[in-house]
């Protein structure tokens, strides 16, 4: 076999793998949330892992939190209930915080993930 033919053989290979491990990985965002959810809530979780879960217990079901008198993400999920205002809450400064500068959408993301967590009212 030559050697062009090889290293196509072998292009191949790769972009296929890589095609596999894309596609796994945008199963697994999706199923993240065990299987409900949207796309918003998905980049939402992503966006606490990466930007708030050094402090804050961003997953769910889980109350306690990483740093003495941090709320969880289910707490504050509890005391707003709506995107708008889990927002507008983001946008403005937090006191005994680091300061985080958030995008438009990544704060509607953040929105969306922390409000699939309030406790469902009766």
């Amino acid at each position: 076999m030559s050697e062009a033919k090889r290293a196509a053989r072998q292009s191949r290979r790769i972009g296929l793998l890589v095609g596999v491990v894309v596609a796994a990985l945008a199963i697994s965002i999706l199923a993240w949330q065990g299987g409900g959810g949207s796309e918003a809530e998905a980049r939402g979780r992503w966006t606490a892992d990466a930007h708030c879960g050094g402090c804050h217990q961003v997953a769910p079901g889980a109350e306690a939190a990483r740093r003495s008198g941090v709320p969880s993400f289910v707490l504050l999920a509890s005391a707003r209930p709506q995107p708008e205002a889990v927002q507008a809450w983001l946008a403005t400064p937090h006191p005994n915080m680091p300061p985080f500068q958030l995008t438009v959408e990544e704060r509607a993301n953040l929105a969306a993930y922390m409000v699939s967590l309030a406790p469902a009212r009766r």
